[in-house]
């Protein structure tokens, strides 16, 4: 199936091992030493290999999508608006220094 895809993916050509290395060069813009082209061909046998596994699950008719492995229930509260806070007087009363309205902070970079 996942050879189907990507076939069709490909075009209609015959589909090698060495064509979907290609493929993903070029999708990846990279250049693959033998060495790499090697260990890529390992990884992607054994993603095809998975997918071909996960296709073959059959019975999943009457089951429900999960969207949480466990259930979850976040309490919830009703949002309610807070008094506007007095930034010249709280700031200022707790040593920050304003200017033009805004908080003026120290330099954390370098010079």
């Amino acid at each position: 199936m996942i050879n189907q895809v990507l076939t069709k993916r490909l075009g209609d050509a015959a589909l090698q091992e060495g064509d979907i290395i290609s493929y993903l060069e070029k999708l990846a813009l990279l250049r693959f030493t033998e060495s790499e082209r090697e260990k890529v061909r390992s990884e992607v046998t054994k993603i095809i290999e998975l997918f071909n596994e996960l296709m073959e699950v059959r019975g999943l008719d009457n089951v429900e999508p999960l969207y949480h492995v466990v259930e979850i229930e976040l309490p919830l509260r009703d949002d309610e608006p807070l008094d506007r806070v007095d930034v010249d007087h709280e700031l200022l009363s707790e040593n920050a220094i304003l200017e033009n309205g805004y908080i003026k902070a120290p330099k954390t970079i370098g010079e």
